[in-house]
């Protein structure tokens, strides 16, 4: 294909999906004037650039309420592009009827892309590019990065720490949390006071079975909780004589995390999405600037787990204990910002909050948000809840 004409869409990744797929020399995008900031410009370089595409992207301003300004603005792209293929996948409404029509008269090939039926529809002509159809492979760069936002890192850990070891060993601390998840707040509240001051190298320990938190409070040992750790091979030494304790941790990066009270539900969800195989990237703990890569100053926030599949985003929320309005309220809005309406927005929880919390559960249902709670997570099958979500239609 020679050149592409998109009109773009407020929904990003349909104003990149053609190109994505058919790679042509050049893409003519027809945009709405009154929304002419250089951002969706750069967005759709970054995004080329990122995949290494040759497709030279062209932008038509023009007001997308006038008919007669769209006109005129078709007759100059058909000018100008005589061997153009119109895509009628987004587009505004009087723009994209008055594209078919011109098409229509103008004997010019174009085609749809029914994304979720994941189908090749040819319009007017244009059949042979059926065999050349295939939806994309992206990634969550990609997706960012369409929407003008980037990637500036991960939070709590980068995905280079995520070997095979280290996977099993999230797996067998996840059962030992799940034996108890009410009380993990207290067993991790224990590891940073025990890890207090300590050399970073450091992984046995002997200390008092109560100890101070920094402040006027104390945390005591959860004996249980420890001994299950042991059995599943996370502490390879453990020993209780009075009012005291030793053990010793497995690894550094166990150390680094078995302090951190949220860190586990993140690296569950994520480890039971990667096993699916299914997604076409998923990732956790990523931090985004919503002005992109370069930004030294914008808006940030972090995603706890994000998946994605062909244009199909998954926004994931995880809170060990019951979530919070303004919880749902944060997903949903960075949801929203940059999947648009074929994002899938979760609040992943170790609480059960569907039937502890009535109020929230109905919450997330008005916010169209999936409430995964303990009770689901109890069934060991949240890979595929996960994969069920990403294939649910999307919200009318």
């Amino acid at each position: 294909m020679n050149t592409l004409v998109e009109l773009y869409d407020k929904e990003t990744m349909e104003n990149i999906l053609g190109s994505c797929i058919f790679q042509p020399r050049h893409v003519v995008y027809l945009c709405d004037v009154h929304d002419s900031t250089m951002r969706r410009e750069k967005a759709v370089y970054r995004v080329f650039q990122r995949r290494k595409m040759d497709t030279m992207p062209r932008f038509y301003y023009v007001d997308t309420g006038n008919p007669a300004a769209i006109h005129r603005a078709l007759e100059a792209i058909a000018r100008d592009w005589s061997d153009c293929v119109f895509d009628f996948t987004g587009g505004k409404d009087l723009a994209l009827l008055m594209a078919g029509g011109f098409c229509q008269k103008h004997n010019l090939p174009g085609y749809y892309i029914d994304i979720d039926r994941q189908r090749f529809v040819p319009v007017f002509g244009c059949q042979e590019l059926a065999a050349q159809f295939a939806m994309p492979h992206l990634r969550a760069g990609d997706f960012f990065a369409a929407s003008g936002a980037g990637i500036l890192g991960y939070g709590h850990f980068p995905l280079s720490w995520m070997d095979e070891e280290f996977e099993q060993d999230v797996l067998r601390v996840w059962e030992c949390i799940m034996a108890a998840p009410g009380r993990w707040g207290n067993v991790a509240g224990f590891f940073q006071a025990a890890f207090r001051a300590s050399a970073e190298e450091q992984l046995t320990y002997h200390t008092r079975q109560r100890l101070g938190t920094g402040g006027q409070s104390t945390v005591r040992v959860d004996l249980a909780a420890l001994r299950r750790l042991r059995a599943a091979g996370v502490l390879t030494w453990l020993e209780c004589d009075g009012d005291r304790v030793a053990f010793t941790i497995k690894n550094g990066l166990l150390k680094k995390c078995l302090s951190n009270h949220g860190i586990w539900l993140e690296l569950y969800g994520y480890l039971c999405a990667k096993q699916t195989g299914w997604f076409d990237d998923v990732r956790t703990s990523l931090l985004i600037d919503w002005d992109g890569e370069d930004a030294s100053a914008g808006t940030r926030n972090e995603v706890d787990i994000f998946l994605l599949k062909g244009v199909t985003p998954v926004f994931i929320s995880c809170k060990m204990g019951s979530p919070s309005a303004l919880a749902l309220a944060e997903i949903k809005t960075i949801s929203t910002k940059f999947g648009g309406s074929r994002a899938k927005t979760v609040l992943l929880t170790a609480s059960a909050v569907k039937s502890e919390n009535h109020v929230i559960a109905q919450r997330a249902r008005d916010m169209n948000i999936t409430l995964i709670d303990r009770g689901d997570l109890g069934r060991r099958d949240l890979g595929a809840q996960l994969v069920r979500i990403a294939k649910s239609w999307p919200e009318s």
